[in-house]
């Protein structure tokens, strides 16, 4: 074999493993980028239960609170990370068990740990 043939043949290599090397990208920024999709689906449906809370003096005796806090949990069952699940489950139980002040801190650390996360996943700085 010639010098031009081993060259041809590199050449080729390295387009292949160039053209392996960019799928595998592309793939892992699609599958990121659904992943935020649905999470945002679900973190938007706290914010309209944690909007209804803040509209409204008593929430929990209003009939179209409790539809929005099963989409709510739902959509965090399916997307939301495990602290965040964990966070909203403990809003939910102690508000059961009429625990304001565990129902209040639960929530608290969920809203002020979505928009972390959301930063962090768009490598947004955060002062």
């Amino acid at each position: 074999m010639e010098t031009k043939d081993w060259v041809t043949i590199i050449s080729v290599a390295i387009v292949i493993v160039g053209w392996f090397i960019n799928s595998m990208l592309n793939r892992r920024h699609e599958i990121f980028k659904e992943r935020f999709k649905y999470q945002m689906v679900a973190r938007q449906s706290f914010i309209d239960v944690w909007f209804f809370i803040q509209k409204n003096s008593a929430p929990y005796t209003t009939p179209e609170f409790l539809p929005l806090l099963e989409n709510a949990r739902k959509n965090f069952l399916l997307y939301a990370t495990n602290k965040e699940i964990r966070l909203l489950e403990s809003f939910i139980k102690s508000s059961e068990q009429n625990n304001l002040e565990e129902s209040v801190q639960a929530l608290n650390e969920l809203v002020i740990l979505m928009p972390k996360i959301i930063r962090k996943e768009l490598k947004i700085e955060s002062n």
